[in-house]
């Protein structure tokens, strides 16, 4: 399949739909009315950004992005807390060009290290290797509890 030019670019209000269907896509079905509560926080909120990649008219990836301050050591850094990339336009790229505009956009703000959130499921097993070819080592493991 070929893919147009993919452009990475700021999210939007207008992306809401094709933002809903790329969090069901990653493991997280969401109505469009819930995603746009979370999307307006997100929006408004200065540490966060939304960046998402498009061909010709299409949506087809997304990188949810937050600065954060370390508590082990002096600085910060950047989080991506959500990453993925149309499920029929996988390993075309797209992905590699999301990673590179999010470490563009750490660089800027001045930080210098990048963190990746990812499930620890087989479903994951592929975005792993993804983002090992693309440099990064895992480090640790996460817990959540629902209060």
């Amino acid at each position: 399949m070929l893919t147009p030019a993919i452009t990475i670019r700021d999210a939007c209000e207008s992306d809401l739909a094709e933002l809903t269907g790329l969090m069901t896509d990653l493991g997280y079905p969401t109505t469009y009315d819930e995603f746009a509560v979370r999307f307006k926080d997100i929006a408004a909120h200065p540490d966060y950004k939304t960046i998402v990649a498009v061909a010709g008219d299409e949506l087809v990836g997304m990188a949810g992005l937050s600065k954060n301050i370390f508590y082990e050591m002096n600085g910060m850094y950047l989080r991506v807390l959500a990453f993925v990339v149309k499920q029929n336009r996988r390993e075309l790229g797209i992905g590699r060009l999301l990673i590179e505009a999010s470490e563009h956009w750490a660089v800027e703000q001045g930080l210098n290290t990048v963190l990746i959130s990812s499930g620890n499921r087989t479903e994951r097993d592929a975005a792993h290797a993804f983002y090992k070819k693309m440099g990064y080592a895992i480090k640790s493991s996460g817990f959540v509890k629902k209060l």
